[in-house]
């Protein structure tokens, strides 16, 4: 018997079985063929998603979503989708990151504007742009510079890694206005695709998670009027901290999902094969490995369901989604390579999903944060 430590609504309920059904006969599908193909947008997949709502279900009913907006709901989204596929779990459920600066920060008409464009029948993908070449973990080192001039801002500089790049409505940049101010000259704006100044440039090659495309995107002396800015100048980086909270505890949520998946088809596949006379599962190292895997998966879950209760409570919750996001993203990793290692010769190969999660499951480190600037964030919180 398994004892629930939350008691889901039945809303919540109904969204968790929706997703595990959508990712079991969409995802799953599909998620070697896109894997394979690189580069690929899954414009079928991600009409599918529209049409159940689930690239909206996390925007407020205002905007035309549908209203689910605390974290803990996403995060039982995130975990079903991303067992299907991480990447292109992150792909269906991308515009509740995206378009987070336009309902923070935005006015009442800016999101009148640009929000509609995301939802409906004809919703499109979205995008962010923080990272750059040389400012990944470190945001508040950005060089993206928007001068100030007459009706608006003419924006130069880099952006890297962008998800959804070529293929979003619009794209919500980041940039400062002033590069001596560090973090607190940093300020969001609203570009379009055809902005002309702007360039996007060729799919980026990754190792995993290629459902999700990234693109550089360069600006040079692209023009932005003044109503383009979201928010005033300089709010930009606070409003990005408090997004990566959020987005940090549900790139963990999507790692369990992902952990999950190794660890499941591990069980069952060690059930079936047979090695030295008995099954494989029963060899006490897999046995063993399996017990590991299993731990890490609920005591990751339970880490993801706090930092996102603690965020719904209204409370500061950068610790624990840093917590959060390290523990599940090693575990996801961790699981992947417990699942290669315990398939042997056939973990290795492409004909099993097991090599690909685990290079998958590498990116989930790396995102949103590297483990090693989460340490960092969690190190300091101790030694105040």
């Amino acid at each position: 018997m398994t004892v629930e430590l939350v008691t889901l609504t039945e809303e919540q309920a109904a969204i968790r079985e929706l997703c595990r059904n959508f990712a079991v006969n969409e995802v799953r599908p599909i998620a070697a063929r896109i894997d394979e193909a690189d580069h690929e947008m899954a414009w079928d997949l991600w009409k599918k998603a529209t049409d159940l709502g689930l690239t909206t279900f996390m925007l407020p009913k205002e905007v035309g979503g549908e209203g689910l907006t605390d974290v803990f709901t996403s995060a039982l989204v995130y975990e079903e989708l991303c067992w299907g596929d991480v990447g292109l779990g992150q792909l269906i459920t991308s515009n509740g990151f995206h378009t987070l600066p336009v309902t923070m920060l935005g006015s009442p008409e800016q999101i009148a504007r640009w929000m509609p464009r995301v939802v409906g029948p004809d919703a499109k993908p979205t995008a962010i742009a923080i990272t750059e070449p040389s400012a990944g973990s470190d945001s508040a080192a950005m060089k993206s510079h928007a001068k100030r001039v007459d009706g608006g801002y003419v924006l130069n500089g880099q952006k890297a890694w962008i998800s959804n790049g070529e293929v979003a409505d619009f794209i919500v940049v980041f940039a400062t206005v002033d590069l001596s101010l560090g973090s607190k000259g940093i300020t969001a704006f609203i570009v379009e695709p055809d902005d002309e100044g702007l360039t996007i440039g060729k799919p980026m090659k990754k190792m995993g998670q290629r459902g999700m495309i990234c693109n550089e995107l360069f600006f040079d002396n692209l023009f932005l009027p003044e109503d383009r800015r979201l928010g005033a100048e300089g709010e930009g980086f606070k409003g990005l901290m408090k997004a990566f909270e959020k987005s940090r505890t549900l790139v963990a949520a999507g790692s369990v999902g992902l952990a999950r998946a190794a660890y499941e088809y591990t069980r069952d596949y060690t059930k079936e094969r047979t090695t030295f006379g008995k099954r494989v599962i029963d060899h006490q190292a897999i046995g063993f490995r399996l017990a590991d895997m299993a731990t890490r998966i609920e005591a990751a879950r339970l880490m993801v369901w706090r930092a996102a209760k603690t965020i719904d409570a209204g409370e500061p919750a950068a610790v624990e989604s840093s917590m959060a996001k390290v523990f599940a993203s090693e575990t996801a990793m961790f699981c992947a390579w417990a699942a290669v290692q315990s398939l042997g010769g056939w973990g290795y190969s492409r004909e099993y999903p097991v090599e690909r999660w685990m290079r998958d499951a590498k990116l989930d480190e790396i995102g949103e944060g590297t483990s090693e600037i989460l340490r960092l964030i969690i190190s300091r919180s101790i030694s105040r």
